[in-house]
């Protein structure tokens, strides 16, 4: 059994099974109980992972340096959350894309974030508000380093959920100029929100769709970047957003463990849509949200029945 926090959750998870297979009948992936015990224990993990980022708000003041590239000590998600709080939200959201878009390398930590939004430590740094005024500059920069962006030592690598991006100048300008054209469309992450509230609700799992729907046109975003930054800048607290559903249409990992569980192979064959209603479900008796489910059966189906952790 696994130590730190979450560890009393282990027989809760274990009940909210059972309690969804006597509603909704076996779920075939986890009828060897070392699976079930796996999977329960990779809901823990990722249940971690949520609360480190909730944690930053009962932390003491977060330091300057964690926005800076050029610092050791930059983390573009401790740095959003210092930038939220002192008021500047439209960065904050913009540093939280860059941590998302680069991600977080099991070994190369933030090394890839760092160089692109620090020009390598030879330029600018390239927030919103000089990206905003500078594109062109931002896209010469990146054309001026991409022998170093070739170099995964010089430059460093995405981690894992980004693992299929590319590093070609272009591509990363697209990217950036895609997500920055989003964020200042509606005059910002405030006004954006505000429309939506104005259109259909309030409540956090609309918006979250209506969010999800709005983020379309992004480059290489697509339903994992988009679904990891929406998740991520709410537990920033950056926009009163809750996930809706796992969202797995253009999944494969997190796909592929629902169909473990739900149909008892990876391969099975099965509506994606139908597949995304029963682990939604599953939530009304797990209640762990939509984001655990889609990290922790990802992870489980690289390792059914023996827990491994993952990260990067």
């Amino acid at each position: 059994m696994s130590k730190g926090i979450h560890r009393d959750r282990h027989a809760e998870l274990l009940e909210g099974l059972a309690a969804y297979e006597a509603d909704h009948g076996q779920l075939p992936g986890i009828a060897d109980p070392a699976a079930r015990k796996t999977l329960v224990e990779q809901m823990v993990s990722s249940l971690r992972r949520v609360e480190y980022v909730h944690g930053f708000r009962h932390r003491p003041a977060m330091s300057l340096r964690r926005v800076d590239p050029h610092s050791t000590l930059f983390d573009p998600l401790k740095g959003a959350f210092y930038l939220g709080s002192k008021g500047k939200r439209d960065e904050a959201v913009w540093i939280a894309f860059v941590g998302t878009h680069f991600g977080k390398h099991a070994k190369d930590a933030w090394k890839l974030a760092a160089n692109v939004m620090g020009s390598f430590g030879q330029g600018p740094i390239w927030n919103a508000e000089r990206y905003g005024a500078h594109t062109a500059d931002f896209e010469a920069m990146l054309v001026a380093h991409q022998h170093d962006l070739k170099s995964k030592a010089i430059s460093g690598r995405f981690s894992n959920h980004r693992q299929y991006q590319s590093k070609k100048p272009e591509k990363i300008a697209k990217v950036f100029a895609t997500f920055h054209e989003w964020l200042t469309a509606t005059d910002g992450i405030n006004a954006r929100v505000r429309q939506i509230h104005e259109k259909v609700g309030q409540e956090p799992t609309t918006v979250f769709k209506e969010l999800y729907r709005s983020m379309e046109d992004v480059y290489g975003f697509g339903r994992l970047g988009t679904f990891d930054f929406l998740t991520m800048i709410a537990k920033l607290d950056l926009a009163p957003i809750e996930a809706d559903s796992v969202h797995f249409a253009g999944a494969t990992g997190p796909l592929s463990g629902a169909k473990l569980l739900v149909l008892g192979a990876v391969d099975a064959k099965g509506r994606t849509k139908g597949i995304e209603k029963a682990i939604d479900a599953l939530d009304d008796y797990l209640l762990v949200g939509k984001q655990v489910l889609e990290d922790s059966l990802c992870n489980w189906q690289k390792s059914p029945k023996a827990y491994v952790y993952f990260q990067g």
